[in-house]
């Protein structure tokens, strides 16, 4: 079992280990001329007022729309679950067709989760999703066209082992957590690892035991972004949070230059097999990844003094970037790990 955030010396935080995965990579290199190009894009979007922290939940259909305790017990559901939503190119993809629009991916998912609770399902209940049957969730959860949502048996196992300590141990209720915490945002992190085994994702590295934690991080993210950074949003600390180490915000970092892969690596990518979570490529990618947003902000935040900046917002502009630019994007393989941690 992975030691907790912050309780062992020998272990790295999310931003030191992309310090240290970055400074010790062999297959991928960050290049300042796209770090910069990076954040003079992201500079951009954030003074046209096209992207701030309003944006980050609201302007998304499928996320909720009130900053209430139900929506903390929506968050935590979703993000419990949020890992591997794609197929394979040659695969029918994830789809869900929701108030006559159709979503993929993550936001099928979120789609699937408000079909379910629009017919009166009590699906982000701890009390209901305990004892939920896997023939019920993949039905819940079912993609358009009889496409399930992948993972299934992962899925359920989450959800099974998540209720057991939300009930036994905070009376139900991610709120609780949240509140625990008192408003800061890496002891809900820490709280978050040490409580729910799916959240503690990280790996060896170069000799030192490294942290992601992609998951944990973005639902605290996401707490603070419903609630726009105020009451049971509000973190002192969420400017130490890094970006979301996944498989497509890296395609973004590589679009800009700020990423440069290996022929070695861009060999591996162009089998399309899939690399194993942990392996030396998957870390690399994912670490370099935390490095270079961080690198991006900091140049981003000079460019822009008076307007606060911090990974959160990198990360969702990047994120959104990738889809916004699909057709381009096709030329920057992204790596695929079949895991719970993203």
């Amino acid at each position: 079992m992975m030691s907790s955030v912050g309780k062992d010396n020998d272990v790295l935080s999310p931003s030191d280990s992309g310090r240290h995965i970055s400074a010790n990579a062999r297959h991928v290199q960050l290049d300042s001329d796209g770090i910069e190009k990076c954040a003079e894009a992201l500079a951009e979007r954030l003074s046209s007022a096209k992207l701030s922290l309003n944006d980050l939940f609201v302007k998304t259909s499928v996320h909720p729309q009130k900053a209430n305790e139900k929506g903390v017990e929506w968050i935590f559901f979703a993000d419990a679950l949020n890992f591997s939503f794609w197929n394979n190119e040659d695969q029918p993809q994830y789809l869900v067709t929701y108030k006559e629009e159709r979503y993929t991916g993550y936001l099928a998912f979120c789609a699937a989760i408000n079909r379910s609770v629009d017919k009166g399902v009590d699906l982000t209940n701890p009390k209901f999703f305990k004892d939920v049957t896997e023939e019920k969730l993949n039905n819940l959860l079912m993609g358009d066209n009889n496409v399930p949502c992948p993972m299934i048996k992962d899925r359920l196992k989450v959800l099974h082992d998540v209720a057991e300590v939300l009930l036994s141990t905070f009376d139900g209720s991610f709120v609780n957590c949240v509140k625990s915490c008192k408003g800061n945002a890496q002891a809900l992190v820490q709280l978050v690892v040490d409580h729910f085994p799916c959240f503690r994702d990280g790996a060896t590295f170069a000799g030192r035991r490294v942290l992601i934690l992609k998951r944990a991080q973005i639902l605290v993210a996401d707490v603070w972004a419903l609630f726009e950074g105020k009451g049971l949003g509000e973190f002192s600390d969420i400017d130490t949070i890094t970006m979301f180490a996944d498989y497509r915000v890296p395609q973004s970092l590589q679009y800009f230059g700020a990423l440069l892969y290996s022929d070695e690596l861009m060999g591996v990518l162009a089998k399309n097999d899939l690399l194993a979570n942990g392996s030396e490529y998957e870390v690399e990618i994912r670490g370099c990844s935390i490095e270079a947003v961080s690198r991006v902000v900091e140049v981003a935040q000079k460019k822009l003094p008076n307007i606060p900046i911090n990974c959160i917002l990198a990360d969702y502009f990047l994120w959104g970037f990738r889809r916004e630019k699909a057709d381009e994007m096709v030329q920057y393989p992204y790596h695929k790990t079949r895991s719970v941690y993203y």
